[in-house]
């Protein structure tokens, strides 16, 4: 079985019980499967065509591990920093299948993906721009670059993670993009080749979409007729996955549907998918340490914290939270929280479970924005990664030790 399933009344990766897996590798750990990766690509992959580009969002999930395996299927990649770029090429990727994102990228970063020839640098701004066709001209090379256009729509979402609004610090505002193609084509040494916006996660409206869709290929429309030669279209990421009851939008119908635009107008795409290839994936175990009970609420305090996984305090983020071992207790509603000395270490409230102390729990669909985002806050350790592809399991991070936190602190 593929990703998250029960069998028998416990809960399994793939065909590994997670209750083998809390006992022989111990609690909080975060655990992927393979196979759920590689089924969320090829939904991608397989819907588009030999010139598109389907490139993962590392900022996801940025295991180098999951990058190897995704490079071996074919993906390409979205990055946002020069140490995500590092890595993408140290898992193997091709440097013509790499685009670089982000609103502050330092002369070093520009320096390293002009050196290795990525598909792209994505333009965030006209200073951005200013220092790139200064560092090319040091280089003595050209750059291709897609310009980001901020195209002041609301991805209906949370607002932190709303990246097309007009007030956001991504991209430039549509009537700058013309005179920065123009600043580009007199440098001589930028080549415009696309337009890119993207405007932000949890997108569960398709006509979101075919708007920007369309006020990109306006903008191509206008810079083809003034001479740039621009051969794709970036759309950028975020469409939604069903954390509680979202109503997903499948990749092969909207990709089906934005190709049947672009192909007639000869224009390429490029697509940026982190969550809906790695949110599902995964699952963070932890056990739990008391069950304590007041007159107002059931605490289930467990061994994770949000320094393993922040969405729930930074976002009021919904995950589900299930048992994982089969047992005859009876179900009450407890307030889950973990050990980190803030009241927001809060991970689902009202939350119906059949638990005793040393249950072991599954905070559901962790694959995506999780260990990416865990801290050492409280001088807490951080959870290994564990992946399992049908009945193997690979440990792809180690768990954090106490000499570990104290490394970079000790006396040079």
């Amino acid at each position: 079985m593929k990703g998250l399933n029960r069998q028998e009344g416990n809960l399994f990766i793939d065909n590994v019980s997670l209750e083998e897996i809390a006992k022989k590798f111990g609690t909080p750990a975060y655990v992927y499967s393979a196979s759920k990766f590689k089924e969320n690509l090829n939904n991608y992959l397989s819907a588009v065509g030999e010139n598109d580009k389907i490139c993962y969002s590392v900022k996801s999930n940025s295991n180098i591990h999951i990058l190897s395996m995704l490079s071996e299927l074919g993906s390409g990649f979205d990055v946002v920093s020069g140490n995500e770029l590092k890595k993408c090429l140290k898992a193997g990727a091709k440097p013509e299948n790499i685009v670089f994102s982000g609103v502050g990228k330092t002369k070093e970063e520009i320096n390293l993906a002009l050196k290795e020839n990525i598909f792209s640098i994505n333009i965030e701004s006209g200073e951005e721009l200013d220092r790139i066709i200064g560092i090319t001209k040091e280089l003595g090379i050209k750059a291709n670059c897609i310009i980001r256009v901020n195209p002041d729509i609301s991805a209906k979402s949370h607002p932190y993670i709303q990246t097309g609004l007009r007030t956001s610090k991504f991209g430039v505002l549509k009537e700058a993009v013309e005179p920065l193609a123009k600043k580009a084509s007199q440098a001589g040494v930028v080549n415009i080749i696309g337009i890119a916006s993207h405007i932000g996660s949890q997108i569960f409206d398709k006509n979101l979409i075919l708007e920007n869709l369309n006020l990109l290929i306006e903008l191509t429309n206008q810079l083809t007729d003034l001479g740039h030669q621009i051969s794709y279209l970036d759309l950028g990421g975020g469409l939604g996955i069903r954390y509680k009851e979202e109503e997903e939008i499948l990749p092969n119908q909207i990709i089906k549907q934005v190709l049947s635009i672009l192909r007639p107008l000869k224009l390429n795409l490029i697509l940026e998918p982190g969550r809906t290839i790695s949110g599902n994936t995964g699952v963070l175990i932890c056990k739990v340490e008391y069950l304590k009970k007041t007159s107002e609420l059931n605490f289930a305090i467990i061994d994770s914290g949000m320094n393993d996984l922040l969405r729930p305090s930074l976002y009021h983020a919904w995950h589900h939270i299930s048992v994982v071992e089969d047992n005859t207790e009876d179900k009450l509603p407890y307030k889950v929280v973990g050990p980190v000395c803030e009241s927001g270490d809060t991970f689902g409230e009202g939350r119906m479970l059949n638990i005793n102390e040393n249950s072991i729990l599954a905070i559901h669909d962790t694959g995506a924005y999780g260990q990416v985002m865990s801290s050492n806050y409280n001088s807490r350790l951080r959870p290994p990664e564990i992946l399992v592809e049908e009945s193997e399991i690979k440990i792809i991070r180690r768990r954090e030790t106490f000499d570990d936190l104290l490394i970079q602190e000790k006396d040079v």
